[in-house]
């Protein structure tokens, strides 16, 4: 399968990003209601950016994710900190190689838009089951973070070190072609 990682500049994909979450908000496992859900769904197209990723055959949305640069709490002042606010992959395309490489191009284009992003957050439920063992994963590089808040889990990981796990795994994918 080939894909493309591409980001949402244009009013399509602004579109097409807000389409596809939507027709997907009951998968995306955020414990709000639907109006908060749409409050995170789209604060990345105004304080951030938004990704599609298409599956180039039969050329339709596999995926989509978004982050803003600053947190709420700070009016997104606080732009050294990138947090992620939604991030889905349809459960016929989730493997770990689409993973990565969306990884890969979400941590670029997190990098292109403010090089001076030192942190990457994000919320999930509590009980995240499947999503349990690749969290765990992003807990041991250096300097992250695993905090619980009601029923909700909060992570913290060094930009640099998210960024070299992505250059690692993309060694490995090279070396495994």
């Amino acid at each position: 399968m080939s894909f493309e990682f591409r980001p949402c500049n244009m009013e399509m994909d602004h579109e097409a990003y807000i389409r596809f979450l939507l027709q997907h908000h009951a998968e995306l496992n955020l414990p709000y209601p639907f109006a908060m859900k749409l409050s995170f769904i789209s604060s990345p197209l105004m304080f951030g950016k938004g990704m599609l990723v298409i599956d180039e055959e039969p050329y339709e949305l596999a995926a989509a994710a978004g982050f803003v640069y600053g947190t709420g709490a700070n009016e997104y002042k606080d732009r050294h900190i990138c947090q992620v606010e939604v991030a889905f992959i349809r459960s016929e395309y989730r493997r770990t190689s689409l993973f990565i490489r969306g990884l890969q191009a979400l941590v670029a284009e997190m990098r292109a838009g403010n090089p001076d992003v030192v942190q990457v957050q994000f919320w999930t439920s509590a009980d995240q089951g499947e999503s349990d063992k690749l969290f765990s994963k992003l807990c041991a590089l250096p300097g992250s973070m695993k905090s619980l808040v009601n029923d909700l889990t909060f992570y913290t990981v060094p930009f640099r070190e998210l960024e070299a796990l992505c250059h690692s795994f993309g060694s490995r994918m090279k070396l495994q072609s």
